[in-house]
């Protein structure tokens, strides 16, 4: 990797003054509230974390999130407690909706560029069930139950954004201390390819029972809908925020590099379909 070389569990510690370290102390603490806090709590820490995450730095979030699994609240939990926080981030962080603005060849536009394509595929899903499930037979749904095998074969595809980012990206960030906020994104991937697979199986699959058809793709399009809109939430306003505070120019252009090598899912980058000139 061009430029200097961190140790992997460095969180760059001398790089933080009084001020930071007791904000995210206080951080700390009010996740550990979301965490810990019984039912009767939860709408007024809730409310102090409104309030509290409104200027919130994502790196920072990531970074003692981080800290709060190295310190002994496992993984899983803290995927739980994303959950819980993302309701609140997305009234805060994604309240102005900052946007990111980025040259075409930039490996985090691209990744952005193919949230919007799958976002856009993830509610014709939602759509074209609905369509099935009013036309109340396979016969009467064919040309939508086509619509579903292009979209389940276009969803298996999109693992090569997820791959990108493992490899070319997740890394990087490695590399420079930030080591807890990819394997929880890791751990979704997964996920969501086994389910990928499960509903690209029963769509390539013989079927004559409408009713069972149905039974089995609904929850498997719902878990698809539901979960990667928050997963893209959570990487557009928290992890590529993060990455680009982080990484140093001459390293995005390696991490392009290895998004050309591994290869592109929806689209080609519009750098290079233009033919322009990185």
């Amino acid at each position: 990797m061009p430029g200097k070389t961190l140790a992997p569990n460095n969180l760059r510690h001398e790089e933080i003054n009084p001020a930071q370290k007791e904000k995210r102390e206080r951080l700390k603490q009010i996740l550990k509230n979301l965490h810990e806090a019984k039912t009767e709590e939860i709408p007024r820490i809730r409310k102090e974390a409104e309030r509290y995450f409104k200027d919130i730095d994502p790196k920072e979030l990531a970074l003692a999130e981080q800290e709060l699994i190295q310190a002994g609240i496992e993984r899983k939990e803290m995927k739980r407690l994303c959950d819980v926080h993302l309701e609140i981030m997305k009234k805060q962080l994604g309240g102005g909706d900052k946007k990111i603005k980025l040259p075409d060849w930039h490996p985090i536009q691209i990744c952005m560029d193919e949230h919007k394509i799958i976002q856009r595929n993830s509610r014709k899903l939602k759509r074209t069930l609905e369509k099935i499930k009013l036309l109340g037979s396979l016969e009467k749904a064919k040309r939508q139950i086509n619509t579903l095998k292009e979209l389940s074969h276009f969803f298996v595809e999109t693992e090569k954004h997820h791959k990108r980012e493992e490899e070319a990206l997740f890394p990087r960030l490695e590399a420079h201390g930030i080591t807890e906020p990819p394997q929880i994104f890791k751990e979704e991937h997964v996920e969501f390819l086994a389910k990928k697979k499960e509903f690209y199986s029963v769509m390539m699959s013989d079927t004559s029972d409408y009713k069972k058809f149905v039974a089995a793709i609904e929850p498997l399009i719902d878990f698809l809908a539901k979960n990667l809109d928050e997963h893209i939430y959570k990487e557009d306003h928290i992890l590529y925020p993060m990455s680009l505070q982080t990484l140093e120019q001459e390293e995005w252009k390696q991490v392009r590099k290895k998004f050309d090598a591994i290869g592109y899912c929806c689209f080609a980058p519009a750098d290079i379909k233009n033919k322009g000139v990185r």
